[in-house]
């Protein structure tokens, strides 16, 4: 697994929209305080919609724009600065801003002006794109993967893709999602149900028994037709961010629904009332055999002109 996938992955899914990294605390005969310097720069580690100059000057005007609202005679103080962080989607705390706040000061009159500012976060925008980047391309380059190797994954990555996928937005924080995690004993009785089904001992049941991690996905039922709708859409929108967590640990995945899945007898295997759930599909997941880069190319027919509609 790449660390920079896992990274921006987290950042993206887990994390606010901008995390604040400064630097620790040093020594100095007064004490210990922080303490910023120009060989030592604050940073951040942020996400945006859009990469390349475009997006980042798109966000030096909004940082000129919020900067003007917190200003007062065309500078900053310190509160300002932590307040103005806030409204740039900047994670960061009130000792952070006060270590930005001193090393930003360039000249110690107490205050900070746009054109003090401007300079760090204009290169603080630069590296957000990058991050960008990276974050687009994880998603643009997951697919499909219909064959698996046979070698065990680790629950931790299993875990980490449902941390994942439970960060997904949901009406009204209903979490109408479940994930139920299926063992080799279990399958052989889903490979036993399509048999019955179907014919016996079909080539496809026996890849059933092939694949090396299974995982049930429900959706919550409600009384109300629009909100069962809004809640299984959450739910798709958890088993993409499930799917790109495994793709970033270089483990594929395949999202499936077939005839076996939508019988009674398979939501009783799982354990699935459904008086109060239904079972949304499952995923299968593991190594790809030959690797990601050999996975099936992702098709599209349409491209972003053919359905973005812009109006005036």
């Amino acid at each position: 697994m790449t660390t920079t996938a896992i990274a921006v992955l987290v950042i993206l899914l887990i994390q606010p929209v901008f995390g604040f990294v400064v630097p620790p605390p040093r020594p100095s005969s007064g004490g210990i305080h922080h303490s910023c310097s120009s060989s030592h720069r604050p940073t951040f580690t942020t996400t945006t919609t859009t990469p390349g100059t475009s997006s980042r000057l798109f966000a030096l005007e909004r940082a000129k724009e919020v900067f003007d609202k917190y200003s007062i005679s065309n500078v900053i103080s310190s509160k300002d600065l932590a307040n103005m962080l806030n409204s740039l989607d900047v994670d960061a705390s009130r000792e952070e801003a006060d270590a930005l706040f001193r090393y930003l000061d360039t000249d110690g009159d107490g205050s900070i002006t746009l054109e003090e500012f401007l300079p760090w976060y204009s290169e603080t925008a630069e590296e957000a794109s990058e991050i960008s980047s990276t974050f687009q391309s994880l998603l643009l380059g997951r697919r499909t993967v219909h064959q698996f190797d046979q070698t065990p994954v680790s629950d931790d990555v299993l875990r980490r893709a449902i941390a994942c996928a439970i960060a997904a937005p949901n009406r009204s924080q209903s979490e109408p999602w479940r994930f139920i995690q299926v063992g080799p004993e279990t399958v052989r009785k889903f490979v036993s149900l399509k048999e019955s089904m179907e014919a016996p001992q079909s080539e496809s049941s026996n890849n059933w028994t092939k694949i090396p991690g299974w995982c049930v996905v429900t959706s919550k039922l409600s009384d109300d037709p629009v909100e069962e709708l809004d809640d299984f859409k959450s739910t798709s929108c958890a088993v993409q961010n499930f799917m790109l967590s495994m793709w970033s640990e270089g483990i594929g995945t395949k999202w499936t629904s077939g005839p076996v899945q939508k019988t009674q007898e398979f939501a009783d295997l799982c354990g699935v009332d459904t008086k109060v759930e239904k079972v949304a599909g499952c995923i299968w997941y593991g190594f790809a055999t030959g690797g990601l880069k050999n996975a099936d190319p992702k098709r599209r027919k349409k491209g972003v002109e053919d359905v973005l509609t812009t109006l005036p």
